[in-house]
C-alpha cells in the first residue's frame, strides 16, 4: 500500500482539516498509509476521526504581508512569499525532507507541496472550493472586480512567483510551468459546483460538488412567532449582528441560530421569544429542510448546503472568499448579500425580499438540478483517481 501525505499550507481555520480528513480517512480504511502536514497543528484535532491519523507541522513562511487587499493570487502568493526566490527555495527544501517516502500528496492550499512534489516526481492533488486554484490564464484573473487593476501589475505579480518558483523547479530538474494556474492544472479536484465557482472564467472543470459535512446533535424546537423559519450561522463578532437580531425580532421569524460564544446578555434578552440564539452546533441536515431561508456570512459549505436544500440566503460575508461567493449567488438569484462596509443595513427588508417566490424558485432550480448528486460516489471516483496514479507510477 502507499504512503499519502495530506498536506495544508495557506490559511486559518478548522476548514482545512475538514476537507483533508473525509479523503484521509477513506484512504486509510483502503489501507494505505496516511499523514498530516499541517500549518496548524491544533486545527481540527477533536474531529471524528482525526486522532488517528499522524500529524506533523508543515513547513511555512513566515514575514509581512506585502498587500493588506491583494488583487490576484500572484499577489496573494506575495504575502506568503512566494515571490522571493531564495524563501521559496528554503522552503520547498523544507517540504521535499517531509514528503521523502510519500507515494502521494493530497494538498488543500498548499503551493509548496505541489512544487515539492513535482520535483520529486510523485503525483498532487488540490482538493478545493476554488478559491486558491486559479485557472491557467496569464495572469490570474482579478479578484476584485469592482476596484482597477491593470493587467500590467497583475502580470507583474505572477511573474515574480513565477520566475521564483520556476527557478527552484528548474535547480531540481523538473519542468518549469507558465502560469501559477499550471501548478493545480489537471491536479485539482474541485469540491464545489459551477455556479459558486469564484472563477467563472474557468471553463470545463472536475467538479465533485459538497462532500458530506460533520454537523451538531441539538434539534431544538422552533420557536414560536408568525414570520417565516430562519435557519442561521454567525459568528459573534460579526459587527451587525445586534442589529440584524432586532429585524428577525421584529419581524417575528422563528428563528434558530448559532453563533458561538455570544454575549450572554444577548442570548438572555431573546430567550423566550422568535429568535433563538444557540451556542450549542445543530443538526443541520435535519432543520435546514424545515427552514424558509437561511442567514450566513456567505463560507462555502453552508451556502451549497442551503441551495441543496433549496433555500434562498441573506448573506453577510466578512472577508474576501465569502464576498466572492456572495456575487455568485445574487448573480444567479438565490439570495441577497449585504455589503460589511454599508452603514445602518436594511437587514429587515431584505429579509422580507428572500420570501418572494423568485428567490426560492431559483433556489429550488439548484437543488432539483443537484438531487441526484452523491456524495460517497464522489468521494469514490476521487480516491480512484489517486489509486490510479498510484498505480501508474509504481508501473
Amino acid at each position: 500500500m502507499a504512503s499519502i501525505v495530506f498536506a495544508w499550507e495557506l490559511g486559518g481555520h478548522t476548514g482545512h482539516v475538514t476537507t483533508l480528513l473525509p479523503v484521509a480517512r477513506a484512504m486509510r480504511a483502503r489501507g494505505h498509509e496516511v499523514r498530516f502536514l499541517l500549518r496548524d497543528l491544533m486545527s481540527g484535532a477533536d474531529l471524528a476521526g482525526a486522532s488517528e491519523i499522524a500529524r506533523a507541522a508543515a513547513p511555512i513562511w513566515v514575514g509581512p504581508a506585502r498587500y493588506a487587499n491583494p488583487l490576484n493570487f500572484g499577489q496573494i502568493l506575495h504575502n506568503f512569499g512566494y515571490q522571493l526566490p531564495d524563501s521559496v527555495r528554503r522552503l520547498i527544501d523544507a517540504w521535499r525532507e517531509r514528503l521523502q517516502g510519500a507515494d502521494a500528496v493530497i494538498a488543500n492550499v498548499a503551493p509548496a507541496a505541489h512544487i515539492a512534489a513535482r520535483t520529486l516526481d510523485i503525483p498532487s492533488f488540490e482538493i478545493s472550493q476554488g478559491f486558491h486554484v486559479p485557472p491557467p490564464t496569464m495572469p490570474a484573473p482579478p479578484l476584485r472586480h469592482w476596484e482597477p487593476a491593470s493587467r500590467a501589475v497583475l502580470e507583474a505579480a505572477d511573474r515574480a512567483v513565477l520566475a521564483a518558483v520556476n527557478a527552484t523547479l528548474v535547480a531540481h530538474g523538473a519542468a518549469s510551468i507558465g502560469t501559477i494556474g499550471d501548478l493545480f492544472a489537471g491536479r485539482a479536484m474541485l469540491l464545489t459546483y459551477p455556479e459558486l465557482d469564484i472563477y467563472p472564467e474557468r471553463g470545463p472543470a472536475d467538479y465533485y460538488g459538497v462532500p458530506k459535512s460533520g454537523e451538531g446533535s441539538a434539534v431544538p424546537g422552533w420557536p414560536v412567532g408568525r414570520g417565516p423559519r430562519v435557519f442561521g450561522y454567525l459568528y459573534s463578532y460579526f459587527a451587525g449582528l445586534e442589529p440584524l437580531l432586532a429585524a428577525l425580532g421584529r419581524l417575528q421569524a422563528r428563528t434558530l441560530l448559532l453563533c458561538r460564544g455570544a454575549n450572554a446578555e444577548l442570548v438572555r434578552k431573546y430567550a423566550g421569544g422568535s429568535v433563538q440564539v444557540m451556542n450549542e452546533p445543530m443538526a443541520v441536515s435535519r432543520l435546514l429542510p424545515q427552514s424558509d431561508l437561511v442567514v450566513g456570512h456567505g463560507s462555502h459549505q453552508m451556502t451549497a448546503q442551503s441551495l441543496l436544500a433549496g433555500k434562498p440566503l441573506l448573506m453577510l460575508p466578512t472577508q474576501l472568499e465569502q464576498f466572492l461567493i456572495m456575487r455568485r449567488v445574487v448573480r444567479f438569484g438565490a439570495g441577497l448579500g449585504v455589503d460589511p462596509s454599508v452603514p445602518d443595513a436594511d437587514y429587515a427588508k431584505a429579509l422580507q425580499e428572500l420570501t418572494a417566490s423568485t428567490f426560492v424558485q431559483k433556489a429550488r432550480a439548484f437543488a432539483q438540478r443537484y438531487a441526484a448528486h452523491d456524495p460517497d460516489a464522489a468521494l469514490a471516483t476521487m480516491i480512484g483517481r489517486v489509486e490510479s496514479a498510484l498505480e501508474r507510477r509504481a508501473a
